[in-house]
C-alpha cells in the first residue's frame, strides 16, 4: 500500500533515493502543490485502485501454501546468491556488516524498497550534518589586502571537457566560436589534479596539503568561497549538479560556504529528477543576482553538468556536429552548448552594466574507449587531465594566448590573486600576474582510487582521432 502511494513520485524520481528524501525534508508547501498540480489526473486514481485491489486480493484469496521443499530451496538460493557472493568477495569483518551487506544486496522488491528508504535517509542526514560541521570551520589563510580590479567575478566550472575537443584549442570543428574569438586569455596547459569531479574540484578551488611527495589532501575550509567571504565579497553558488547523493559529497560541502546557493536539483546529479534540467536553468537565477545591484564585490560560481556522460542526454538542443559517431557528435555538441552558455552569461553581465571578469575551466577530461566510439573517465591517460582555462574581461583587452603547463593544485591561490585578494602565501600563483607565472615541471596528479600522486608526464597519451 505504501509502495502504491509512492507510485507518482517513483514515476518521476525512480526508486527511493536521496533526491526523494531531500525533497520530502526540504520541499515547502508551494513546491509540493506545484508538484501535485503537474501530475496527470490518473496518477490520483491509480494508487487508490491499486490499494483497493490489494485489499480485495488479500481478503478473498488465502496466501498460497507451497509444500515443495525443493522449489522453496531453489527460490531461496536464487534470492540469496548475489548477497552471499558479495559477502564472500568483500569479507565483512563483523556480524552487523554481514547482515547489512546481505540485506542491501538481496534483489527482492519489498526489501529493496525499504532498504532504499533507509539508506537514502541515513545518507541525507549524514551529509547535512557534515555540511553544517564543515561551514563552522572558516578560512585560516591570512589575507594581506583586498583590491579587486572588477566588481563581479564569475567562475564557471565545466564538466568532463578535454581541451583538444575545443576549437579554441585548435579542434577543427568550430564548437567554441565565442571563446575562440572573445576570450581575453586562452591558457593552454592547465593540468587538472584528478580525473573525476569529486577528487578534482576540491583541489582546484581549495588549498591542497601535501603530506609527502606521494599523498595530498584538500583543506576544504580554505576554499575560494570562504576566502571571498573573508574578503567581504558577496558569494553565490549556482549548481546544475546534485546537492546530495551517493557521489555528491565533497563539492556541496564547499558550496555550503556560499552566502547564497541555488540548485536545480536537490538529490542525485544524474537521477530521473535531472531529466530536462539543462545548464541554462542557471541563467534566470543569475538574472536575479544581477538585478540586486548592490555595491559589494561579488563572486558567483556556476557549476555545470556540461558534457557529463551520457552526452546525448545532456543536450538541450539538436546535435550540431556530425562526426560519423553518435556519442562523439553529442560530446562535441555539448561543448558548443557550454560555449553558448558562457556567451549568454556575459550578455547578462553586460546587460546589467557589470564590471566583470569571468574564468572558465573544466574539472577533468576524458579518454577514448570502445575503439574511439565513446569517452569515459580513465586515470591512465594524460588527456583525462588536460582541461581548458579561459578568461573573459569587461575591458575587452586584446586576446592573449599563454602556452605554459601548470598544475591545478593550489589553483585557489591563482583565483584569489585574480580577484585582487592577496594571501599571506608564497607561491608563483600568488606572486605573479597571469602572464608571468612560470611553467611548472614534474607535475603530479591523482588517480581516482586514492590520494596517491603520480607523474603526469609518465601517463599514456590518447590523441584525438577526430581532429
Amino acid at each position: 500500500m505504501i509502495a502504491a502511494l509512492y507510485l507518482p513520485v517513483g514515476f518521476y524520481y525512480g526508486s527511493p533515493n536521496v533526491a526523494v528524501i531531500s525533497a520530502v525534508a526540504e520541499t515547502d508547501f508551494d513546491e509540493m502543490t506545484e508538484f501535485c498540480s503537474q501530475l496527470p489526473i490518473y496518477f490520483y486514481f491509480i494508487p487508490l485502485l491499486l490499494i483497493l485491489f490489494f485489499i480485495i486480493l488479500f481478503k478473498k484469496f488465502p496466501f498460497p501454501k507451497i509444500s515443495n521443499r525443493y522449489l522453496i530451496i531453489f527460490v531461496l538460493g536464487l534470492c540469496c546468491y548475489k548477497p552471499i557472493k558479495i559477502i564472500a568477495q568483500y569479507q565483512p569483518n563483523n556480524f552487523n556488516s554481514i547482515i547489512y551487506s546481505f540485506l542491501s544486496n538481496i534483489k527482492y522488491p519489498i526489501l529493496e524498497f525499504c532498504i532504499g528508504f533507509y539508506e537514502s535517509g541515513k545518507l541525507y542526514i549524514t551529509e547535512k550534518q557534515q555540511q553544517l560541521k564543515q561551514i563552522e570551520q572558516t578560512n585560516s589563510i591570512p589575507i594581506i589586502s583586498v583590491n579587486p580590479k572588477h566588481k563581479t567575478y564569475v567562475i564557471i566550472i565545466g564538466e568532463s571537457v578535454r581541451k583538444d575537443y575545443m576549437s579554441a584549442y585548435g579542434f577543427k570543428y568550430d564548437n567554441t566560436p565565442f571563446a575562440r574569438t572573445q576570450a581575453s586569455v586562452i591558457w593552454d596547459g592547465l593540468i587538472a589534479p584528478a580525473p573525476n569531479t569529486q577528487s578534482s574540484i576540491p583541489h582546484l578551488i581549495s588549498q591542497s596539503i601535501f603530506s609527502n611527495d606521494k599523498e595530498v589532501s584538500a583543506q576544504l575550509n580554505n576554499n575560494i568561497v570562504s576566502i571571498a567571504n573573508d574578503a567581504e565579497f558577496e558569494t553565490y553558488w549556482l549548481s546544475n549538479q546534485g546537492k546530495l547523493g551517493t557521489i555528491e559529497i565533497t563539492v556541496p560541502r564547499i558550496a555550503a560556504y556560499a552566502k547564497h546557493s541555488f540548485y536545480t536539483k536537490k538529490g542525485e546529479y544524474n537521477g530521473k529528477s535531472s531529466k530536462g534540467k539543462h545548464d541554462t536553468l542557471l541563467l534566470p537565477e543569475l538574472d536575479n543576482i544581477l538585478l540586486k545591484g548592490d555595491n559589494k564585490p561579488k563572486l558567483i560560481v556556476m557549476h555545470l553538468i556540461g558534457s557529463h556522460s551520457n552526452f546525448c542526454k545532456r543536450l538541450e538542443f539538436k546535435v550540431q556536429f556530425d562526426l560519423n559517431n553518435k556519442n562523439i557528435s553529442c560530446y562535441v555538441s555539448t561543448i558548443k552548448e557550454t560555449d553558448d552558455l558562457i556567451a549568454q552569461t556575459i550578455d547578462k553581465l553586460e546587460k546589467y552594466k557589470q564590471d566583470y571578469s569571468v574564468v572558465y575551466f573544466a574539472d577533468h577530461g576524458l579518454a577514448h574507449t570502445d575503439q574511439h566510439n565513446d569517452l569515459r573517465h580513465n586515470s591512465d591517460y594524460q588527456e583525462s587531465y588536460r582541461v581548458p582555462f579561459i578568461f573573459f574581461d569587461s575591458d575587452k583587452s586584446p586576446q592573449q594566448k599563454i602556452n605554459k603547463q601548470i598544475s591545478g593544485f593550489q589553483l585557489v591561490y591563482l583565483l584569489s590573486n585574480w580577484m585582487g585578494i592577496k594571501l599571506d602565501i608564497k607561491h608563483d600563483y600568488m606572486q605573479n600576474d597571469l602572464s608571468l607565472i612560470p611553467e611548472q615541471q614534474n607535475i603530479k596528479v591523482k588517480d581516482w582510487n586514492n590520494n596517491k600522486l603520480h607523474q603526469f608526464n609518465k601517463l599514456k597519451k590518447d590523441p584525438n582521432p577526430f581532429n
